[in-house]
């Protein structure tokens, strides 16, 4: 009867210890890229998650606010220029 209680516990904590170890080392090719010293993916390495589209969105709002940003400088200019 102890061999089936060996067995049930190989197979029950087996892959419990399994899951809770050090994950294998990523070899994903943003990782790869950026151990050569090439620019990191712009996502943070988070393109195939759901939280992708969300940094789309915000790289996009700050696109726009730089282009926003570069508009009301030059206005100013101009305006500075016409007073003086």
């Amino acid at each position: 009867m102890r061999p089936h209680i060996l067995a049930l516990a190989a197979c029950v904590l087996l892959p419990l210890l399994a899951a809770c170890s050090k994950p294998a080392a990523d070899t994903t090719r943003a990782t790869l890229a950026a151990r050569a010293g090439s620019v990191a993916p712009a996502d943070g390495g988070l393109g195939g998650t759901p939280l992708a589209p969300l940094l789309k969105d915000e790289q996009r709002a700050r696109d726009v606010q730089t282009i926003v940003n570069r508009q009301a400088a030059k206005q100013r200019a101009q305006i500075a220029a016409q007073t003086h």
